[in-house]
C-alpha cells in the first residue's frame, strides 16, 4: 500500500519537472510555447519604403511576428533587440518582421531612423491584423513555425540576442524540414 502513495506522491512531481527538448528550449529563452500549434491567420500587408508581404511569402519559413505602437516606449527598444537578433542570424529561413499597429507614418519614419531599424516593418494601419492574431498588450512577439502555425508567444524580451533565443531558433529551424 506504501508502495501505491509513493507512486501518486512522486509520479505528479516527475511529470511537472519533465520537459521535452522542444520545451526545454522555449522556457530557457523565456518564451510561452502554446500547447497546441494554431494556425496564423492570413494577412497581407504594406511593407514601409516598398512591397508587400503576406503570410504565405512565409511559407517554410520560421517567423517572428512583433506587433509594436508608437506610444509604446518598450515597443521601441524591444524591436530594436529584435533587429540586432534579426543581424546577427541573418538565416534565409528566419524572418523578422516588425508590425506597425496603427502608427502614423512620420512616427514610423523616424522610428526606423532613430533606431537604424533594418527589419522589414509591416504597415497595420488599422489594427485588423493585430486583432485577427488576438494580440492583446505590446509589444507581443508570436514565433510562427515552417507549417504556418504559432507556437509560442512573448512579450517585451530584455533582450532578444541572447544564446537561450538563438538555440530556441535554431531547434525550429531543425524541426519540420
Amino acid at each position: 500500500m506504501r508502495g501505491i502513495w509513493m507512486f501518486f506522491l512522486v509520479l505528479p512531481i516527475f511529470l511537472i519537472f519533465s520537459v521535452s527538448p522542444g520545451n526545454a528550449q522555449f522556457l530557457k529563452a523565456g518564451v510561452e510555447e502554446l500547447r497546441v500549434p494554431v494556425a496564423a491567420p492570413d494577412f497581407n500587408l504594406k511593407v514601409m519604403g516598398d512591397g508587400t508581404i503576406g503570410l504565405k511569402d512565409l511559407k517554410g519559413k520560421v517567423a517572428l511576428l512583433t506587433f509594436i505602437q508608437d506610444w509604446c516606449p518598450i515597443c521601441k527598444k524591444d524591436a530594436s533587440s529584435l533587429d540586432k537578433l534579426a543581424r546577427a542570424t541573418r538565416n534565409r529561413d528566419l524572418a523578422f518582421l516588425l508590425l506597425a499597429v496603427k502608427w502614423r507614418d512620420p512616427e514610423l519614419v523616424k522610428f526606423k531612423k532613430e533606431h537604424n531599424i533594418s527589419s522589414p516593418i509591416l504597415i497595420d494601419k488599422t489594427g485588423s491584423v493585430a486583432k485577427a492574431y488576438g494580440i492583446s498588450g505590446y509589444p507581443e512577439t508570436l514565433i510562427v513555425n515552417r507549417k504556418g502555425e504559432i507556437v509560442g508567444k512573448t512579450f517585451a524580451k530584455d533582450e532578444w540576442n541572447s544564446t537561450p533565443v538563438k538555440n530556441l531558433l535554431k531547434h525550429l529551424l531543425a524541426k519540420d524540414r
